[in-house]
């Protein structure tokens, strides 16, 4: 049994048993990373499909690496795999191109028949995951907001919304500031560290009142840190 798992030298037989054994075990693998995913992303929320495709990618991963069957067709395997976190290349979605990854790397653990190794793998990352996940790494205390402020173009916006902002927020720096319609309009981007209790909705008054009643916006920021002065 420990040979089967650990085997010293990898490979997978080519016959039913053993391609069976091989997807089957990166397909359980791959359910457990999937519902990791789903217990860890519960509030940050995800596409309903993702899941089912990353149970999914662990063991067609197995199945590209026991069918190419020669070092440099693994490499080429393996680039196109990797090319399909492309899919998932928007900077926000980091988590999910980590995950994307795991089931890659599970699936070639299988292929390769170090079953073993892959079960351990999943095991510690999936604990490390929930770990950070359930601690709260990396997330702010604070309720860190964009706001988007539109501002006619014959306004003089400099300093105009510091008063409501320093009313509402603990602090907040003016990210960005660019033309919108042609020009018609300045769009102003703050982002913002609401204070508790802060009102959103007298805020957005408050800001509405000062640019000629034209767009607000406030877009929640969980996940971002907000640059100190």
């Amino acid at each position: 049994m420990v040979d089967f798992l650990f085997p010293r030298i990898g490979g997978v037989e080519l016959n039913a048993r053993g391609v069976l054994v091989s997807v089957g075990i990166a397909f359980v693998l791959g359910l457990i990373l999937s519902a990791v995913y789903l217990l860890t992303n519960r509030r940050r929320g995800y596409t309903s499909d993702f899941p089912a495709a990353v149970a999914l990618l662990a063991p067609l991963m197995a199945a590209v690496i026991f069918l190419v069957n020669s070092s440099v067709a693994v490499a080429v395997s393996l680039g196109g795999a990797l090319a399909l976190l492309r899919i998932r290349s928007n900077p926000r979605d980091t988590m999910e191109i980590t995950t994307l990854l795991f089931a890659i790397v599970i699936g070639i653990g299988c292929g390769t028949g170090y079953y073993g190794v892959s079960m351990v793998i999943t095991v510690i990352l999936c604990a490390l995951t929930v770990i950070l996940s359930v601690s709260g790494f990396g997330t702010p205390k604070a309720k860190r907001v964009t706001v988007k402020i539109y501002v006619p173009e014959d306004l003089n916006f400099e300093g105009v919304f510091d008063e409501v902002l320093e009313k509402y927020t603990e602090g907040f720096d003016l990210m960005q500031i660019k033309t919108a319609d042609f020009g018609s309009v300045y769009e102003l981007k703050y982002m913002a560290s609401l204070k508790d209790g802060a009102d959103r909705r007298a805020l957005l008054d408050e800001l509405r009142c000062k640019n000629g009643n034209l767009d607000v916006s406030i877009t929640l920021r969980d996940y971002d840190s907000y640059p100190q002065k």
